[in-house]
């Protein structure tokens, strides 16, 4: 239920909270670098060799300068390249502007590097997101960070659990010793600290300082263990 509205909410966004299409396999504001040049798609649908783009702008760069501006309405992918339709050039240095009905472009970019370049672990089901991360490896592409979201998808519910083990400090004891708000304030502080060592260890993991595996189950395992201890020496 929540990755599909996940990524819901990022299609309205980038489309500035207007309509969104009803294709669900859409992608909107997709960017593609092919070697010095920009490729901005502002709608991606289809799959495979069935990709169509629409809405293109192709920023053509000399040594990081704008030489020309290419837009056109629709580009769909061939054995020779991209086929361009209702073409506007604007060539920065002269000045001109030249308009053509068709344009082949782009030969050496791949219909996964649109569909596969905003993939978001958050807005993807954990089957999705295993064969994403699949498209991807194939595709000699970098997954660390795919991986590390695709494990948190497993350990990240596994809050629900933690969360009274780590509340038992203020449970337990207190016909005893008392200090209610002591220990109410400490299960409290243990429960945030958790959620931030989770978000640091993803943030890492993301990066590729942490393994995918070490970034989703360290920060559980570690306040598991943390709280078993402090229950069982507020028992003793």
């Amino acid at each position: 239920i929540v990755a599909p509205a996940t990524d819901r909410l990022m299609q309205w966004e980038k489309v500035d909270f207007g309509p969104i299409p009803a294709k669900s396999n859409i992608r909107t504001n997709v960017w593609v670098k092919d070697g010095n040049n920009l490729i901005n798609a502002a709608k991606v649908t289809g799959r495979g060799e069935n990709v169509i783009l629409q809405d293109v702008t192709i920023y053509n760069r000399t040594e990081n300068g704008l030489r020309s501006l290419m837009q056109g309405d629709q580009a769909k992918f061939t054995s020779s390249g991209w086929l361009l339709t209702n073409v506007v050039q604007f060539n920065v240095s002269a000045g001109t502007e030249d308009k053509s009905s068709e344009m082949l472009i782009g030969d050496s970019i791949r219909p996964d590097q649109f569909t596969l370049s905003n993939v978001n672990a958050n807005s993807l089901s954990i089957f999705a997101l295993r064969s994403a991360i699949d498209e991807l490896e194939r595709a000699g592409r970098p997954t660390m960070s795919l991986k590390a979201g695709w494990w948190h998808k497993i350990s990240g519910p596994m809050s629900s659990i933690l969360m009274p083990l780590l509340g038992a400090v203020a449970a337990f004891g207190l016909a005893r010793s008392g200090q209610l708000f002591l220990r109410a304030v400490i299960g409290m502080a243990l429960g945030f600290a958790y959620f931030v060592a989770d978000n640091f260890a993803l943030a890492m993991g993301n990066i590729g300082a942490y393994p995918p595996i070490l970034a989703a189950w360290a920060p559980f395992l570690l306040f598991f263990l943390i709280g078993e201890t402090v229950l069982v020496r507020t028992e003793e």
